[in-house]
């Protein structure tokens, strides 16, 4: 297992880095609802929150483009605004995306990465009773549609990994991300 985080991290920092030399440098921002499934069913409620990242796209032929990025997300749970989790990742997806006049579909991977993780229960900020794993490797697939530098663009992603070790608990994320975007 350790030899296939290794392999998907090398891959994400290969596709990170040959888009250095992107011709298409963009921002997307949006809303994100995310919740933790436990063999297909929500463990609570979506939760709401957003997404904020910087995007590079490499046009490989006309209608399809290989890219990358950066992004900032909050993934999590909650029963009220008493109680809630919240895990805080930095994402460095990489896609391949198809497009056809002004409308496109895309579809890739992310290596998520946690920068930390906060439990609300009762109210108070409570240490995590089990602490989420440091790694996820979320797939995604999405639609948009882009006039001039601006875009509207939907996502939705599955996490591969177990968020925590137990194997009681095999809990994985999934969310979903609406939001625009502005090229450069």
């Amino acid at each position: 297992m350790k030899q296939f985080r290794l392999l998907i991290i090398g891959l994400f920092i290969l596709g990170f880095s040959t888009t250095t030399y992107a011709d298409g440098k963009g921002i997307r921002a949006g809303y994100q609802a995310s919740n933790l499934y436990y063999n297909g069913s929500g463990m609570n409620d979506m939760m709401s929150s957003f997404y904020v990242g910087i995007t590079k796209d490499m046009k490989i032929i006309p209608m399809v483009h290989f890219g990358s990025g950066m992004e900032y997300s909050q993934i999590g749970t909650y029963t009220d605004s008493d109680n809630k989790i919240t895990i805080h990742y930095l994402s460095i997806p990489i896609y391949a995306k198809l497009k056809v006049g002004p409308l496109y579909a895309l579809a890739g991977a992310a290596a998520n990465i946690k920068v930390g993780e906060k439990w609300l229960i009762s109210g108070a900020d409570t240490d995590p009773v089990i602490k989420a794993n440091g790694f996820d490797v979320p797939v995604f697939a999405g639609i948009g549609f882009k006039v001039l530098m601006f875009s509207i663009e939907a996502r939705y992603h599955w996490g591969t990994m177990a968020l925590y070790d137990s194997p009681a608990d095999p809990y994985k994320t999934q969310y979903f991300q609406l939001g625009v975007g502005v090229s450069f």
